[in-house]
């Protein structure tokens, strides 16, 4: 272990392999600190990640590249992850073309976050964006080795090959790759404070939940009782795009079978299309609707079984 109670082969990396190394989006994902008396990178790491061996990214950001003391004083750049709130209309795809540098990066947003790629947004969602540091090899390197040095997995190197689009699992001396650190987050206390907006649509988010929670089991009483326009009021007001897909699915296809049955035809049929806009592969069971919501429901491309 070093002073900095790194790991020696990562600290290894920092000497050599990370000269060239930076933080990428320098104006959006660090934030400023000015060192105290006593600061050593890694107390500051502890202090911002919870963890003082994750001093390497620091040390990346301010291309310090062996360990040294600290000048009281002294201005350092802090690399953090981003906490994003979605919009309606966001994608993995075009968030990530955002933030990530390449919509074909959004898979990888998808699954740093714990979701399906396949999965729509809902507005409103909170989603942790990485930062990202950018590796220049000072010999010919595997992408296992950068993995194992990054991440202290090997298996990682699987990761940064399709994260970079590679056909090859290593680079030779003077290649670059983005390393994504999806695995560092800084501590809640630390984290900068939410803006407005992104306030708004965490608060229209919860209102949409809570409003389907409460409209949907009486709207399907309603359906089943035939009193159609009660469910196009008990479901007046509800922003599907703040819904998971699940609810937003629900709520559009209660609303479209209250539109066909009060004879609403393209009403329906924009309310069946929304449906699929949020789940493509949504099924109507021909036993459950009549002929004519079933045929409704296919002018909307939707397919019945």
């Amino acid at each position: 272990m070093t002073k900095l109670g790194l790991p020696l082969g990562l600290a290894l990396v920092i000497g050599l392999g990370l000269q060239a190394a930076r933080a990428q989006d320098v104006n959006t994902d660090t934030i400023g600190y000015r060192a105290k008396d006593g600061d050593t990178l890694g107390l500051i790491a502890a202090e911002h990640y919870g963890d003082r061996r994750k001093a390497i990214f620091i040390m990346v950001e301010n291309k310090i590249t062996h360990a040294r003391p600290l000048r009281p004083g002294e201005r350092l750049k802090i690399p953090v992850n981003r906490e994003i709130t979605t919009a309606p209309g966001d994608t993995f795809e075009t968030l990530a073309g955002t933030y990530l540098g390449n919509p074909l990066r959004g898979r990888f947003l998808a699954e740093f976050n714990g979701m399906s790629p396949e999965e729509r947004l809902p507005a409103g969602t909170q989603l942790q964006v990485p930062f990202t540091v950018t590796h220049t090899a000072a010999a010919n390197e595997s992408l296992a080795s950068i993995g194992a040095a990054y991440f202290n997995d090997s298996k990682q190197g699987d990761m940064l090959k399709r994260y970079n689009f590679l056909e090859k699992g290593a680079i030779e001396k003077g290649e670059s790759i983005i390393v994504p650190v999806y695995n560092v987050r800084l501590q809640a206390a630390k984290m900068p404070q939410v803006d407005a907006e992104s306030k708004a649509r965490r608060a229209a988010r919860r209102d949409a939940a809570s409003k389907a929670m409460s409209a949907l089991p009486k709207a399907w009483q309603a359906w089943r009782s035939g009193d159609y326009r009660r469910i196009e009021t008990l479901l007046h007001g509800i922003d599907a795009d703040y819904l998971d897909t699940a609810e937003a699915v629900d709520v559009g296809l209660m609303r479209g079978l209250a539109q066909a049955a009060e004879g609403k035809t393209e009403l329906a049929i924009e309310s069946f299309k929304e449906v699929r806009a949020r789940k493509e592969s949504h099924v109507l069971h021909k036993f459950d609707y009549s002929p004519k919501i079933v045929a409704l429901w296919e002018q909307a491309g939707g397919q019945a079984q």
